[in-house]
């Protein structure tokens, strides 16, 4: 992950923002907060900014570019500073409901004067629980998520 607020003077930093402004308006008829990361705007700052020596951007990088054409409506105006995005780290906390189909191992300390009286106990004693026993092992061996909601991100101090 690159900190791009630092990459780039204020000139080149217009230059890119008319360019994505440009490409914005002739494409979309503008830039909408509503669709970002939809309806190919991530190809459009990919083909503006390759120009200025950055590729293979990630997530957040194009967040970058996403919040400094929104902090910057006014970039034509040279008499106005560009305002620069700060990069933050967040928790972000999702709820998932799965259903789980689970295997497993019980092992159980059992007296007995033979091995193969075991079984026969176990299944005549009305009072064994297999999950009495101590879990000794356990497996996942499908699931199917049923659900899942973003509950709340909260931005990490550093």
């Amino acid at each position: 992950m690159r900190d791009l607020s630092k990459q780039f003077s204020d000139k080149i930093l217009r230059a890119i923002l008319k360019q994505l402004g440009d490409t914005f308006h002739d494409e979309h008829n503008g830039y909408s907060t509503r669709e970002r990361y939809d309806n190919g705007y991530c190809d459009i700052i990919d083909d503006v900014v390759k120009y200025f020596g950055v590729n293979d951007l990630d997530w957040e990088e194009y967040g970058f570019f996403f919040k400094l054409i929104e902090l910057n409506p006014d970039y034509e105006n040279d008499d106005i500073i560009i305002k620069l995005p700060k990069l933050g780290l967040y928790d972000v906390f999702y709820d998932v409901e799965e259903r789980q189909w689970i295997a497993s191992t019980y092992r159980h300390r059992i007296y007995s004067y033979d091995q193969g009286m075991i079984s026969d106990q176990i299944f005549h004693d009305e009072n064994f629980d297999v999950f009495d026993g101590r879990e000794v092992n356990t497996e996942v061996r499908d699931s199917e998520r049923v659900d899942d909601t973003l509950v709340e991100i909260i931005k990490v101090e550093m």
